[in-house]
């Protein structure tokens, strides 16, 4: 792919954008280098903690919630992982960044690879090697991490050590895999027009849902910006779709009967790189649990907000890969439903 310089001319604004996403993507790849660039699972090694401003916040999923300052991101995120973990590789499949609003981001998603030493949030350590799935955002400001957005796939991996905590589904229950036919870890510079190209389509994506009237999926308009053999990878409990007819059917569709008058777009930040786009939003998505069950929770008729992260891949004009972490724990207490309660009684009843 060709690089942004000598494509177009670009203004004084424009130059030190690149150069502060350029700038911060070095800086998050650096900080996991020493177990993302191995032939296996390594020791694992923790980021060093000059690269978090001590301002720093960090969003994570359910149970782990909000925290502040690096201390607490250590001791509540990353100790605990490195004593589960202690041989881990990181293996992202997406890497990229951009501004939103002002503010420079980088996004990844990936898997942490390797063998449960111990358990971890209340998930005992099964016997084989598990994937943990991963979604991160990082907001850099003047050189160093000043959030953090987080998602892991909690309920996927607890699927791995024998407790599903949601009923079967009709997606496809799998780890999902990197880009098909793209490389979707953009540590250089990335083409200009390729990245403009890619971020308006996602933003009519979601101009699209947001036009849904009631619960009639057509009224979106998905098939103008969805390629025919896309590959939608949602988390465990709703779980992956191959082609746009499955898409609708196992994932897109019953969001929409569920959450009839459900808007999207609420965003912390979006951008693209390239091929390239991610966004989240805590929550990315509202609505109203008004309509049909919902992955077997019955409907509470009380507002629902979900916090997500959605990570594209385009090829031509089209969307042609969508991975997304949904905190679903988050979203099932919002329900009535305590699954990390569940998960403790099923370990108990071993």
């Amino acid at each position: 792919m060709s690089h942004w310089w000598g494509r177009l001319p670009l203004t004084a604004q424009q130059m030190k954008t690149r150069m502060d996403t350029q700038s911060a993507k070095d800086l998050i790849w650096k900080l996991w280098q020493r177990l993302t660039l191995t032939d296996g699972p390594k020791s694992f090694v923790l980021p060093q903690r000059t690269a978090f401003s001590d301002a720093i916040v960090f969003y994570g999923p359910a149970p782990i919630g909000t925290l502040d300052g690096p201390e607490a991101i250590f001791d509540e995120v990353y100790a605990p992982l490195a004593e589960s973990f202690p041989q881990v590789r990181r293996q992202p499949y997406l890497f990229l960044g951009g501004s939103f609003e002002g503010r420079t981001w980088v996004a990844t998603t990936g898997d942490f690879v390797g063998q449960m030493a111990h358990a971890w949030l209340g998930i005992p350590a099964p016997i084989h090697p598990v994937r943990l799935r991963f979604g991160e955002f990082y907001c850099i400001e003047e050189g160093r991490i000043s959030e953090i957005r987080c998602l892991f796939d909690i309920l996927g991996l607890a699927a791995q050590a024998g407790y599903p905590l949601l009923p079967p589904f009709e997606g496809r229950a799998e780890v999902p895999p990197g880009p098909q036919q793209v490389d979707g870890v953009c540590i250089s510079p990335q083409d200009p027009v390729e990245t403009a190209k890619t971020l308006d389509l996602v933003e009519g994506m979601i101009g699209g849902c947001n036009r849904l009237d009631g619960d009639d999926w057509t009224s979106m308009g998905m098939d103008a910006f969805w390629h025919p053999d896309m590959v939608w990878h949602g988390p465990w409990g709703i779980g992956s779709c191959y082609g746009f007819q499955e898409f609708r059917d196992y994932a897109q569709g019953p969001s929409v009967a569920s959450f009839p008058n459900r808007r999207g777009g609420f965003h912390r930040a979006r951008f693209a790189d390239g091929v390239t786009a991610a966004f989240t939003g805590w929550p990315s998505l509202r609505g109203t649990f008004t309509g049909a069950p919902f992955h077997g929770a019955a409907p509470t008729g009380r507002p629902i907000g979900m916090n997500i992260m959605d990570f594209y891949v385009r090829r031509d004009d089209r969307l042609f890969e969508n991975w997304v972490l949904i905190d679903l724990i988050d979203a099932w207490q919002q329900f009535g439903i305590d699954l990390m309660d569940a998960l403790q009684k099923k370990v108990a009843q071993r």
